[in-house]
């Protein structure tokens, strides 16, 4: 049975109650029956109340852990293809900078030494 509402058996309450009441005549004994029915039920609504809040809470961090789990997901993701950019830019630099380099040798090769220039 779930905790989140109590109507049915208030209502089952109150019709029991109510027939009691009307077609006999209650004595001490009734009544102290009748009272500590009213004092388990104002209990168990306290206890319902608490659960139902518990319950909200529970949904509430599951949706938050959810969320956070899916943000956390999609910033690894988003950082790792940022990574993966960087070092193409990267290595695409470096292969520009060797060629220019081996570019600027070649082109001073008469230049310079014989020495300088061996694997040229």
């Amino acid at each position: 049975m779930a905790y989140d509402s109590l109507s049915t058996q208030i209502d089952a309450l109150k019709s029991e109650m109510t027939s009691a009441i009307s077609s006999t005549a209650m004595n001490a004994q009734d009544m102290i029956y009748m009272a500590k029915a009213l004092g388990e039920l104002g209990g168990l609504l306290g206890v319902n109340d608490i659960v139902a809040a518990t319950a909200a809470k529970i949904t509430e961090l599951d949706t938050k852990t959810t969320t956070s789990l899916a943000s956390l997901e999609t910033k690894r993701v988003n950082s790792l293809s940022d990574v993966n950019s960087d070092r193409a830019t990267a290595l695409a630099d470096i292969e520009s900078a060797r060629v220019s380099a081996i570019n600027q040798v070649t082109g001073a090769g008469t230049s310079l030494h014989p020495f300088f220039t061996v694997g040229i």
